[in-house]
């Protein structure tokens, strides 16, 4: 009786904390979206998370146009691909960070993805002169250096059954953010590191289905008798182990070589070190070792998965594409043989800015952001009215698939951006307005750099034309992809 009565108990609470309030209730209905069931909502028959997600996305939208109404249990959500929509989310100062994305904070902390308000205002503010083009200059050459073992690692498979790249970009960028956010090696592309890239890769699969699930939080014991909670701890514990290392190993090696620095070793300086730096002078920003941490934690998993996934979708396309590659080479080659390459070189190349903006309108790592209204507005496109408290998720993925905006949008073609975009936000995979990704102009480069001498050195082929693509925080891919490889004389 005891066991009925705690069940029942727990039943009422969940529909008492599943029902609407009335301002969510009057603006969901005047927005059109697919039937939403008691409780659930659309967690059923709407999939934000998983390989059928980016096919509902475009499913509904052609249902019920660009902008359009999902429940995600009792929280509104405003499902929007109008770039009229999408500049006055991004833009307003009426809109933050949403509710969903406090289900990174057990691993990401306070740092600056998930962070909101005056903290969000003190870190940026903070932060920004760190990614100063001075300084974004001086990690070239670790871009390079990285790029040029990536290149080494590629030549074993030359010649050989098609194989697949993403491990080896994984590697190639962790060595990369480790060196310019740490300023230490792990040398992940000679000896794998593969617990690292793995531990991200189920937590973001973890995490992406608690943050489009409200109940995991309100039935914390079924998160918990699943095992969910235990994997989430277990992974945590890895996942801060290994930058807890590297900052170890970076004391040490302050400790055992205190005058390199002054004796012009080690020029570069690293994200960790700017930020030291920063709390050196008081910085509100920063009061404590942990707010640091949570911000190399941040810039670790943003630089790392991010600029994997990037480089693994560029090259395939190149695989696909073996005009435009050569192409690519043609202008690689006359750009950078026989010199020391500049940061100026990598900007000079017009094809391989197009190749990568174009790589990132079909595949942008992030496929879809979510934003928070923090006062009502009327969405200028649409013109629904949105109530304060209302989820708006803005779909790049889906948006930079319009035809109306991009012509064939299914096809590989960067000579599309030799025009003006139709719109100034139609195109976002670093998102836009005050809360862009910061590091926008640090993943370009270091893509320019790898992309480039990838090129120089290997012809592409991708064996596998179409991918099985599949969304948890980032968009990933399910079979490969696969390439095979020919050295270039």
């Amino acid at each position: 009786m005891l066991l009925l009565l705690l069940s029942l108990a727990l039943l009422f609470i969940v529909w008492w904390k599943s029902i609407p309030s009335s301002k969510f209730r009057e603006a969901g209905s005047t927005i059109p979206g697919p039937k939403a069931y008691p409780v659930v909502g659309n967690l059923f028959n709407f999939k934000l998370t998983g390989p059928s997600a980016l096919k509902h996305w475009e499913r509904y939208t052609k249902i019920y146009g660009n902008t359009f109404r999902i429940w995600i249990g009792p929280h509104l959500q405003i499902f929007t691909i109008e770039p009229d929509d999408i500049q006055t989310i991004f833009s307003s100062k009426m809109s933050t960070k949403s509710n969903s994305y406090k289900a990174l904070e057990s691993w990401l902390g306070t740092g600056l993805l998930i962070s909101n308000g005056n903290l969000w205002h003190q870190r940026r503010k903070a932060i920004t002169p760190t990614f100063h083009f001075k300084i974004l200059e001086s990690f070239v050459p670790i871009f390079y250096k990285c790029g040029i073992i990536l290149v080494n690692c590629l030549k074993e498979k030359v010649g050989k059954v098609p194989f697949d790249i993403t491990p080896y970009m994984s590697n190639c960028a962790l060595d990369v953010v480790a060196e310019t956010a740490m300023g230490t090696e792990v040398k992940a592309q000679t000896n794998p590191h593969d617990e690292y890239p793995k531990s991200v890769l189920r937590m973001t699969k973890l995490l992406a289905d608690k943050m489009y699930n409200p109940y995991w939080n309100l039935l914390e014991p079924i998160y918990t008798l699943l095992g969910k909670k235990k994997e989430e701890t277990d992974l945590l514990k890895l996942l801060s182990t290994f930058p807890l290392e590297l900052l170890k190993r970076k004391e040490n090696e302050k400790n055992n070589h205190p005058s390199s620095r002054e004796n012009g070793e080690n020029k570069n300086i690293a994200f960790l070190e700017l930020l030291v730096r920063i709390k050196e002078t008081k910085n509100p920003a920063f009061k404590s070792e942990q707010d640091i941490k949570d911000e190399v934690v941040t810039f670790m998993f943003e630089g790392h998965d991010t600029s994997s996934m990037a480089l693994v979708y560029t090259f395939w396309l190149l695989g696909l594409h073996s005009e435009i590659q050569e192409a690519l080479f043609q202008e690689v080659s006359q750009t950078l043989v026989g010199k020391i390459p500049s940061m100026e070189d990598y900007h000079k190349m017009d094809l391989l800015n197009r190749v990568l903006k174009e790589s990132l309108r079909l595949y942008s790592p992030v496929p879809l952001v979510s934003r928070m209204i923090t006062e009502e507005i009327v969405l200028p496109g649409s013109g629904y009215r949105l109530p304060a408290g209302t989820q708006v998720v803005v779909s790049m993925y889906s948006l930079h698939r319009r035809a109306d905006l991009f012509p064939e949008p299914e096809k590989f073609n960067p000579d599309r951006f030799l025009e003006p975009i139709k719109h100034p936000f139609a195109y976002v995979p670093f998102a836009a307005g005050p809360r862009n990704c910061i590091g926008q102009k640090f993943v370009m480069l270091e893509l320019k750099v790898i992309v480039s001498l990838v090129v120089l050195n290997f012809e592409i082929h991708s064996s596998n034309k179409n991918l099985k693509l599949t969304r948890d925080i980032l968009l990933r891919c399910l079979n490969g992809p696969n390439v095979s490889l020919t050295l270039r004389k």
